[in-house]
């Protein structure tokens, strides 16, 4: 790969850390502020989005090592789905009754 194939992965990757952040912080504020969060299309299709991007990085690579760029922007979105898994469940948990 040239290394302006590696800088367009890093960026796509870095994009989609971004709306999974925005999404994010947006949901955070909602559970914070009882407004309404991000549509169930918007959450669930950004992380539908960014989980093929993962999968399209990796499959580039085959057997070969991930650029060191690139396999930190994949840990950085990795780490924001985690968060907003993590905020997902602020938000939804309290409003949960039990049967």
């Amino acid at each position: 790969m040239t290394a302006v194939e590696f800088a367009d992965q890093t960026k796509r990757l870095e994009s989609h850390v971004a709306e999974i952040n925005r999404i994010d912080a947006t949901l955070l504020a909602a559970a914070k502020t009882g407004t309404s969060p991000p549509s169930a299309e918007k959450i669930f299709g950004a992380l539908g989005n960014a989980s093929i991007a993962c999968a399209e990085v990796i499959e580039t690579y085959e057997n070969r090592p991930i650029s060191a760029n690139v396999r930190t922007s994949l840990f950085r979105l990795h780490g924001s789905i985690t968060d907003l898994a993590a905020s997902l469940k602020l938000y939804v948990l309290p409003r949960v009754q039990p049967a």
